[in-house]
């Protein structure tokens, strides 16, 4: 099915191309005979259609007929959507694929949802700096270019671009229009192999920004002196000279505010770009310095602006960026404050199929429904939803590549941590995550959150039933819509390939019983792969919860000769881990693990020892007894760990339990 309008307006055109009037029958000779009659100048003439242009004229008029009999239809259909379009005026038109600027839509006629009411939440907000993340392809840039175009001066002629949108229905924001100057900058350009390469991304940035201030070279509200400042800074960005960069964003915006006499306000997109390839391409340090400088003289050192809003993808940690802003609210996709302005509500997905004259919204909405913003639930990429509507195929479009670059390295960095726990959100699970939201790059070959914090930042996974806490977020996750398990089926489980070598070692040894083996597997991955920060004895970092995931991750390609059961009541307890098997000829497997407590145990055998006892103790075996496994075939495993020290232990006594090779 095409678009209503774009189909009237084909349907015009071809009718431009067909013969006019009306086709009649006169009999003649006792035969009907076809005539063309039309209206020239007032008067009815008739025309007779020879035999050679019988066929083709015949033809083109039934042509007609039809074609007017479906315009007939389409126009009927686009009226009954007028309590639609009143809403939301633009669900009609033609969807563009790619474009990013509000003017760029107003001045092509272009299908838009309209998301203005955010200029008039963010005008009647107080914050002076509002950082707002949400993932890739999600409308910010478009969002910030509608707000550049709502308040400069530059666009105060057009006020028909935003008559009939929310945001002209609040007195506030009418008298807003055309009267507060805008600085707006891109970071999203940014990128490269190198620090060298990437600064010259930021530096087409900020040309580009005063490129856009050339009005302010023949400014009379300037002195001479003003307007040869800004001549040599801009010169100098066009020389590539790095060391204008930190002062370059302050200064224009004194420069604006003398010419304006109003302070500008600063909008600042895709603002974690550089330090997000920084860190994957290895030039962090450099690249954090710079940005906080840079970020220090605009938004703490600056007097010279009203406000401003930051938009990005993830929310860096304030230690890492911003230790000394005081000034700036952060709304990331848990928080309730702007939920709906980013990315398509299900109405709008709704009501944008029926004015595109799709019926298969239930289609759509199992494929790319999902997201939750705060407390929104349904939300839809837009980029996926746009692309749909444009070529009408229901396939993945939103492949977050570049957050994957990322995603990627701290998985090959720790290939097996996590890989139980994504295998369980690839089987529709949920899993339950207590997630520090703020990304802290320092820290990331160390700490497990960094992966989910991502993993939740860029859209792969949504968060529910969520509680936030002043140093994390508890929430239960799992895989966010249709469209993005395919792409964690053909990406995300495929970077854990790295971490093969050591699934198949540790798995061969678990089922031969060779305990030193799985010993020196896992104080490899400790060694090699794990930091203090992983391991550590602190109560806070839970560290048997650690080891546990830890030998889920390399246990799960198990998945297919046993059930894998975590964390289950048995007996008079609750055991770690328990391989039942599908085949009744292997054997069983219960884990226990424990960290070494100095306070009751003398060493880490002792501990390893402990880890067993409480295997009988609390008959964890009872279950599989009462499944029919004999308990010669059940075989207790316990696992200590101090540090990154390692031991294993079996019980003596099922020390000739009969072995099977992997």
């Amino acid at each position: 099915m095409s678009n209503p309008g774009r189909r009237i307006e084909e349907i015009d055109k071809r009718l431009e191309q067909l013969p006019k009037g009306t086709l009649t029958y006169k009999t003649i000779n006792g035969k009907k005979q076809p005539y063309i009659q039309r209206t020239i100048e007032g008067k009815s003439v008739s025309y007779y259609v020879r035999m050679s242009e019988r066929e083709q004229i015949l033809l083109e008029f039934e042509e007609r007929s039809r074609l007017l009999e479906e315009k007939k239809r389409l126009t009927a259909y686009r009226e009954s959507l007028a309590a639609i379009l009143k809403d939301n005026p633009y669900l009609g038109e033609n969807v563009g694929v790619g474009y990013q600027y509000f003017t760029e839509i107003k001045e092509n006629n272009l299908f838009y949802i309209d998301k203005t009411y955010f200029i008039t939440e963010w005008l009647h907000r107080s914050a002076k700096i509002s950082l707002i993340t949400r993932p890739r392809r999600f409308g910010k840039t478009l969002l910030l270019s509608t707000v550049r175009t709502f308040l400069d001066p530059h666009y105060a002629e057009h006020p028909e671009y935003f008559e009939d949108l929310k945001v002209w229905q609040d007195p506030l924001c009418r008298m807003k229009f055309g009267q507060i100057p805008v600085i707006s900058v891109s970071f999203g350009s940014c990128k490269g192999i190198d620090y060298a390469h990437s600064m010259r991304g930021m530096l087409n940035s900020l040309k580009a920004m005063y490129s856009s201030q050339d009005d302010l070279l023949t400014s009379e509200r300037l002195e001479e002196d003003d307007r040869n400042e800004f001549k040599e800074i801009r010169e100098a960005l066009f020389r590539g000279e790095e060391t204008v960069v930190e002062n370059s964003i302050p200064i224009l915006c004194r420069l604006v505010y003398k010419h304006y006499g109003v302070k500008p306000v600063i909008l600042l997109d895709e603002y974690d770009t550089p330090l997000l390839e920084a860190y994957v391409g290895g030039y962090w340090e450099e690249m954090i310095a710079s940005c906080r400088g840079l970020f220090h003289n605009t938004f703490k050192e600056n007097e010279w602006f009203e406000r401003a809003i930051i938009t990005g993808v993830t929310k860096i940690s304030r230690n890492s960026l911003f230790s000394d802003l005081n000034n700036i609210e952060t709304y990331t996709i848990t928080d309730e404050e702007y939920s709906d302005c980013f990315g398509f509500t299900e109405k709008e997905v709704e009501d944008a199929l029926k004015c595109q004259n799709m019926d298969c919204f239930q289609e759509v909405k199992a494929m790319y429904d999902g997201f939750i913003f705060g407390n929104h639930r349904d939300i839809y990429n837009p980029w996926s939803i746009c692309n749909f509507l444009d070529r009408g195929k229901l396939i993945s479009y939103w492949i977050n590549t570049s957050s994957n670059k990322i995603i990627g390295d701290i998985i090959r960095r720790h290939p097996v941590r996590s890989k139980f726990e994504i295998e369980r959100l690839m089987a529709g699970e949920v899993v339950h995550k207590k997630i520090n939201e703020n990304i802290t790059f320092q820290y990331m070959d160390g700490d497990e959150n960094s992966l989910w914090s991502l993993l939740l930042a860029v859209g792969y996974i949504k968060a529910d039933n969520v509680e936030k806490y002043e140093e994390y977020t508890e929430c239960d996750v799992s895989v966010t819509n249709q469209e993005v398990m395919s792409m964690f089926r053909n990406e995300i489980l495929g970077m854990f390939d790295n971490g093969n070598l050591y699934y198949n070692e540790f798995i061969r040894a678990l089922l031969a019983h060779n305990t030193e083996e799985m010993e020196d597997i896992l104080l490899d991955i400790t060694y090699s792969s794990m930091s203090y920060f992983d391991t550590g004895t602190s109560s806070k970092r839970n560290p048997e919860n650690f080891f546990h995931g830890l030998v889920l991750g390399l246990i799960v390609s198990l998945k297919d000769r046993y059930r894998i059961i975590s964390n289950r009541e048995s007996g008079r307890g609750r055991y770690d881990i328990a391989l039942y098997p599908i085949r009744p000829e292997e054997n069983a497997f219960i884990m226990e693990f424990k960290v070494f407590d100095e306070r009751k145990e003398k060493d880490l055998a002792q501990t390893a020892a402990n880890a067993l006892r409480q295997i009988e103790e609390k008959q964890y075996e009872a279950d599989m007894i009462a499944a029919g496994i004999p308990g010669e075939r059940i075989c207790k495993l316990g696992f200590a760990f101090e540090g990154k020290e390692v031991m294993v232990v079996k019980e003596k006594h099922r020390q000739d339990c009969t072995a099977v090779e992997g």
